[in-house]
């Protein structure tokens, strides 16, 4: 059965691996901010999802900055 995530054939694992590296470089893995929230963070996290959004839920001491999307 054909969906929108199967639609698309997986990557060669070579690649993957090298997409994946790649992307650290510029994103961090949210269980790295959980555990640097724990202690002194060293830098400032923002929500930039809706007030609704926001209001509902959301990580303490994140900073609320809404995007236009």
């Amino acid at each position: 059965m054909s969906n929108a995530v199967t639609a698309i054939p997986a990557a060669p694992s070579d690649i993957a691996r090298e997409h994946f590296a790649a992307e650290f470089t510029f994103e961090t893995d949210c269980w790295d901010v959980h555990a640097a929230l724990a202690g002194e963070p060293g830098f400032v996290l923002l929500d930039v999802r809706g007030p609704a959004m926001f209001a509902e839920g959301h990580v303490p001491g994140a900073v609320h900055l809404p995007m236009a999307r």
